[in-house]
C-alpha cells in the first residue's frame, strides 16, 4: 500500500476514538440535570418541583445517559432497559433489565411491564425522567390487542430486510403498540405524574417522536400513514392478517389513533450533527480542513457510498468543497438485504465506495456506527479507499459479489480494514470520514 494511504488511514483510525467521545451522553445529561434543592430539580433551564424522582434508561445509550443522570441529581429509583450482552451502568443503584434488539421479544413485554409497574409506584406531583436513545422501540414493546409478540416480530423482520427508513418503520412501530407513540407517558401523565423525556438522537433529522417511536412524544403520524407506509414499500401483502386488520380498524376509526398531545416536556440532548461539529473542531486543531456534508444520509447504503465517492472525487481533484481535508458525513442509510452473508450499513457503504473510486485519485472513507455494532456483525464499521479493489483482488475476493451477497464483513476482515470498537454504550447513527488527499496524519 501506498505511503500517502498508511497515513491517511492512520489519521482515520486516530478518529476513531474521538467520536465515540464526542457520541458519550454521559456529560451532556450531567449538564443538562441539576439537583437545586430538597425537592427541585433543573431539567434543561426548567425547573420542577417534585416529592419522589425516577429515572428510566431505554436504548443503546442508557447505560452512559443513567451513569450521568444518576452523578447529577438525587432520585428515588433508576430503571435501565438495554441489549442482552450490553455495556452496564457503571454506577450502583441501578436496576437492569436486559432485552432483545433488533427484534422484540418476550423480554421487551417484560420491560414494558415494569415500567407501567412503576407508574403505580407513583404518585400525583412525582417526577419521572425518561433516558430515550436508539434500540427502545425493540426492547420495551407491548402488543396492542389482538396482536400477540410473535406478530410484531415478524413485522419488524419483514421491514428491517426491506430498506425502510427508520421514520417509516416508527411510523408502523406506533401503530401496532400499547406504549409508542407517547403511549408510555400516559400511564404517568394520568396518574398526575409530571414526565420529562430526554433523547439521544439516532434519527435523521432528530425528531423526537421517531427517536425509539417516540414514548413520551405526541404522534404527528396516524393509522392511514402506517398503511400506506407498507404499500409502497411491498410489505402489505407479507404482513400477518392480523396485523393488517388492526390496521385497517384504526384507519376506520375503531381502533383509538395515537396521542396527539401530550403533558410532557420533551427535549432532544444530543445528535449526530453534534458529533460532526465536535468533529470539525478537533480537525481543525490537527491543522485540516473540513467540511460538514450532512447528518441526514439516507437511502440504500451502496448508492449513498457512490454518491460520496463522487463528491471525493470532484473535491480531490478540482477542489469543489476542498482540495485537501476531510469530509464529515453522518446519519442512517439503510440496507436491503438480499444475500446470506454478513455485513451492515457503514460496510456496505465503504465497500461501493471503494468500487467506485478504486484507482482514481487519493480519497479515502471511514464509516463507523457508534453503538460499535453494524448490521449482523462484530465490527462498528470499515475503513476504505482507492487500493481497496487492487487488494480485495489480489486477496482472490469480489466487492461486487460481497455487496450481492450482503457480505461486506468478509471483505474488510479479509484486508484487515474492519473497524472493532465493541459496544460502546450510545448510539447517535453513523459517522462517515472522507479524507480528500491527506498525506499527514
Amino acid at each position: 500500500m501506498a505511503s500517502v494511504t498508511y497515513q491517511g488511514r492512520n489519521l482515520a483510525f486516530k478518529l476513531v476514538n474521538h467520536i465515540l467521545v464526542l457520541s458519550d451522553p454521559a456529560p451532556v445529561v450531567k449538564r443538562c440535570l441539576r439537583q437545586l434543592g430538597i425537592g427541585l430539580v433543573e431539567i434543561c433551564g426548567r425547573r420542577f418541583k417534585t416529592r419522589h424522582v425516577a429515572v428510566v434508561a431505554i436504548g443503546k445509550a442508557a447505560p452512559r445517559l443513567i451513569d450521568g443522570a444518576l452523578g447529577s441529581i438525587e432520585v428515588t429509583r433508576a430503571l435501565a432497559v438495554i441489549p442482552r450482552g450490553w455495556v452496564k451502568p457503571r454506577v450502583s443503584g441501578v436496576e437492569v433489565i436486559e432485552s432483545t434488539h433488533p427484534l422484540p421479544s418476550d423480554l421487551s413485554i417484560k420491560a414494558a411491564e415494569e415500567i407501567i409497574e412503576l407508574s403505580r409506584t407513583l404518585g400525583r406531583g412525582d417526577l419521572v425522567i425518561f433516558l430515550i436513545s436508539g434500540g427502545g422501540s425493540a426492547l420495551v414493546e407491548l402488543p396492542r390487542p389482538p396482536l400477540t409478540i410473535e406478530d410484531l416480530t415478524e413485522l419488524n423482520r419483514l421491514m428491517l430486510s426491506s430498506g425502510m427508513s427508520i421514520s417509516e418503520i416508527n411510523t408502523v412501530r406506533k401503530h401496532v403498540s400499547m406504549v409508542k407513540g407517547g403511549q408510555l407517558a400516559r400511564y404517568f401523565t394520568s396518574r398526575g405524574i409530571s414526565v420529562v423525556g430526554l433523547y439521544v438522537s439516532d434519527v435523521p433529522g432528530d425528531d423526537p417522536s421517531l427517536i425509539a417511536s417516540g414514548p413520551t412524544v405526541p404522534d404527528k403520524s396516524s393509522f392511514v400513514d402506517a398503511v400506506n407506509v407498507l404499500k409502497v414499500r411491498g410489505i402489505w401483502g407479507s404482513a400477518p392478517a392480523v396485523v393488517k386488520g388492526l390496521l385497517e380498524d384504526g384507519v376506520k376509526g375503531v381502533v383509538p389513533e395515537t396521542p396527539k398531545r401530550l403533558r410532557a416536556f420533551n427535549r432532544v440532548i444530543l445528535t449526530n450533527m453534534d458529533v460532526l461539529r465536535g468533529l470539525k473542531t478537533m480537525l481543525s486543531e490537527l491543522g485540516f480542513r473540513s467540511v460538514i456534508l450532512t447528518s441526514r444520509l439516507e437511502g440504500e447504503a451502496r448508492e449513498v457510498g457512490r454518491a460520496l465517492a463522487s463528491v471525493a472525487l470532484d473535491s480531490a481533484r478540482r477542489g469543489t468543497l476542498l482540495r485537501r481535508g476531510v469530509l464529515l458525513a453522518g446519519g442512517e442509510p439503510t440496507v436491503t438485504v438480499r444475500g446470506s452473508g454478513r455485513g451492515g450499513r457503514t460496510m456496505e457503504l465503504a465497500a461501493s465506495f471503494a468500487k467506485s473510486v478504486s484507482g482514481q485519485g487519493k480519497v479515502s472513507i471511514l464509516t463507523l456506527a457508534t453503538d460499535g455494532i453494524d448490521g449482523n456483525t462484530d465490527a462498528a464499521g470499515a475503513y476504505a479507499d482507492h487500493t481497496t479493489e487492487s487488494r480485495a483482488l489480489a486477496a482472490g475476493l469480489s466487492i461486487d459479489e460481497s455487496l450481492a451477497n450482503n457480505d461486506t464483513y468478509t471483505l474488510f476482515s479479509r484486508l484487515n480494514d474492519l473497524v472493532v470498537t465493541g459496544p460502546t454504550g450510545t448510539q447517535v447513527n453513523m459517522v462517515s470520514l472522507i479524507l480528500v488527499n491527506v498525506t499527514g496524519g
